[in-house]
């Protein structure tokens, strides 16, 4: 962090004047054409795969852990592919198409909003797609802000195991690993 705050105090802070800078019709032009052009990439991947049939609607319990995911389920089964999960404020259903973004809010965030100190409640975006036979990937992004996480659901014999990494943070960005084991009677 102290080279960051460097860069500013060696090259922003000089070259900040007061006052307006003056009118830049072409500058404006093409600053807005190019944050126009932005975008958040999709998982890449397969919309299905022969495991999704076997998973859909399986629950998957976790131990305690600093997310508070208490359970997961996906339902591959319906026309919008669900992530549901279920956190001690309850349980959330996101779409997770592969070809979209499903806007919302109050949704599950990975912890982005405890871990980052964004505004609790926040806008996210989240969308899916399977990048391996066994593996479906999530990405949840906070839309109004520069965070996202990418989840990896591994599908491994009975086990659900979450790989899940932030695109920046103020500590590390790839999270601790997560086991889930079926639920009992799914």
């Amino acid at each position: 962090m102290q080279q960051v705050m460097n860069l500013v105090w060696d090259k922003l802070l000089p070259a900040m004047k007061p006052g307006r800078l003056p009118e830049n019709a072409a500058a404006r032009r093409q600053l807005e054409t190019r944050l126009a052009a932005l975008k958040v990439k999709f998982p890449s991947g397969s919309a299905s795969s022969p495991m999704a049939s076997r998973v859909s609607g399986k629950w998957f319990e976790f131990s305690e852990n600093d997310r508070g995911i208490k359970a997961v389920s996906f339902d591959f089964n319906s026309t919008s592919p669900s992530l549901i999960v279920r956190t001690a404020s309850g349980e959330t259903r996101m779409t997770v198409a592969g070809d979209t973004w499903s806007k919302g809010r109050g949704q599950f965030t990975d912890a982005l909003d405890r871990i980052l100190a964004v505004p609790a409640n926040p806008l996210a975006a989240t969308s899916g797609a399977w990048t391996a036979p066994d593996t479906f990937t999530v990405k949840i992004v906070l839309y109004e802000t520069p965070f996202y996480s990418t989840m990896n659901f591994k599908f491994d014999g009975d086990r659900l195991v979450i790989d899940a990494e932030h695109n920046v943070s103020f500590g590390a960005t790839k999270l601790p690993q997560l086991i889930g084991q079926p639920q009992k009677g799914t």
